[in-house]
């Protein structure tokens, strides 16, 4: 009776479907052992920044655009718990708003300066980063933090520069679907609670965002709730004003499994993700953005 039970539960968390046409993915790199949490993942210059979340050192982590490791940047903040990160010109927003637990105060967006690189990647040395401000998160739907582990809606992994703005988006272990605060620009302490500006239905965890300013397309990956057979997908929506056109979004399922927390749109035009744990790290869409968004008919064949 209990290993009957026990195969019902495993099937119940680890079975099922995914839906939405197969993005098929190439494996890119193996990062350093220093980064196999790796939970963000950003495009700069020629290459990549990531970092890893909660329970490891605040670094940043310089890769090439062959995934390799060429410079770790130490930075003067504690990482409560890093889940995604976002860049506009020489500016990088770090989001420290992790909260499985959903007990968290004091959430914040850590913001850093970056020195561009005039030549290449190879060039940076290790340095200690100090943060310009600190944009401090709340949200004003969350009226109490005494809930349990992975039972609330107020994780955020997610975020973007979107137009002059900054998005954060949760994961929400309860219904996973999505809401957007946008948050403001400014470092007060005394800034009133954010509000949910969109809730969006994805039916996943969200946990990696990143815009295309040319195409308006934001991208929000995320991965099923299952600890077992965990699928992965990447919607894209495109944007209008402000707002995100949900009724025209497309969902397109990872061809590979895992716990993927990071996508940043690479400099080929190209969809990069990254994934915690496992062999390796980086992949790349065999497909670039703008074939994806043309709805070509050979996404699903194998070639």
């Amino acid at each position: 009776m209990r290993l009957t039970y026990l195969f019902f539960v495993l099937c119940l968390f680890s079975c099922g479907g995914a839906p939405g046409t197969s993005l098929l993915l190439q494996p890119v790199a193996r990062f350093n052992a220093s980064l196999s949490e790796t939970s963000g993942l950003i495009g700069w210059q020629q290459g990549f920044i990531s970092h890893n979340d909660s329970g490891n050192a605040p670094e940043l982590f310089v890769l090439d655009k062959a995934g390799k490791l060429i410079s770790r940047l130490s930075v003067a903040a504690e990482n409560h718990d890093w889940e995604d990160l976002t860049i506009h010109d020489h500016t990088l927003y770090v989001a420290d708003t992790g909260n499985n637990g959903g007990q968290r105060r004091g959430l914040n967006i850590l913001v850093l300066p970056l020195v561009p690189v005039a030549s290449t990647l190879e060039t940076i040395k290790p340095a200690t980063l100090k943060p310009e401000a600190s944009l401090p998160v709340a949200y004003a739907e969350q009226t109490h933090f005494q809930s349990k582990h992975y039972q609330h809606n107020f994780d955020a992994e997610a975020l973007t520069w979107v137009n002059g703005e900054l998005w954060l988006f949760t994961k929400r272990w309860l219904d996973q679907k999505t809401a957007l605060y946008k948050v403001p620009l400014s470092s007060t302490t005394q800034s009133e609670p954010l509000h949910a500006q969109q809730t969006l239905n994805p039916n996943m965890l969200v946990t990696g965002a990143d815009f295309d300013a040319k195409t308006n397309t934001l991208m929000l990956l995320g991965y099923s709730k299952s600890w077992f057979n965990r699928h992965a997908w990447i919607w894209l929506y495109p944007v209008q004003d402000g707002q995100i056109l949900e009724h025209l979004g497309r969902q397109f399922t990872l061809n590979k499994k895992g716990q993927f927390e990071g996508i940043s749109l690479g400099l080929d035009g190209f969809i990069y993700v990254s994934r915690e744990g496992w062999n390796t790290h980086l992949f790349r869409s065999r497909h670039t953005l703008q074939q994806l968004l043309a709805e070509p008919p050979l996404l699903n064949k194998r070639h």
